[in-house]
């Protein structure tokens, strides 16, 4: 279902890693096949195209959350991730600007960054959201943007996943 939904995606990336391909890397399809089958091979390179088709596995099963006032984001986490910790809540925003996912994928060369918090932690920090009804000044929108997130995530039973590319 995700190969037919997403056709045109698998095409796009097919191209932009034709390098890879063309030197035996899996296409994105083949990538798609061996997260979903658990069979990306020992020691397997080309990070990058499992990432983005892990991304479509998300972009399947998931929903799209609103993120306008964080991206682009225009400087480091340092500030938004203070008011966090300030106001309790357990995450910083830079857990999204890394390379963790649920799953073990091979590493990208460069893009795209992931990141990704489990259900126990969108609730804790849903929980912290809600009982600290102060806003940072000045960052008011990137914190109810957060705080949205969180809100969501709890209401569906789900955690959150992040792309960064």
């Amino acid at each position: 279902m995700i190969g037919g939904r997403f056709k045109r995606d698998l095409a796009r990336l097919d191209d932009l890693f034709d390098h890879d391909i063309a030197a035996g890397g899996p296409n994105t399809h083949e990538a798609l096949r061996q997260i979903v089958d658990g069979t990306i091979p020992a020691g397997a390179r080309n990070g990058a195209i499992y990432r983005y088709a892990y991304k479509l596995i998300v972009e399947h099963f998931g929903t799209f959350l609103d993120n306008g006032p964080v991206y682009p984001w225009r400087g480091g986490t340092d500030d938004i991730d203070k008011a966090l910790a300030d106001a309790g809540v357990p995450f910083r925003l830079a857990t999204f600007y890394g390379l963790g996912l649920p799953n073990d994928l091979p590493y990208p060369d460069d893009f795209p960054m992931s990141g990704w918090v489990d259900e126990a932690a969108v609730l804790a920090a849903r929980d912290a959201v809600n009982k600290h009804p102060g806003k940072p000044p000045g960052l008011e929108d990137v914190y109810d943007c957060i705080a949205g997130w969180f809100r969501q995530a709890a209401a569906k039973g789900r955690g959150l996943v992040s792309f960064y590319h």
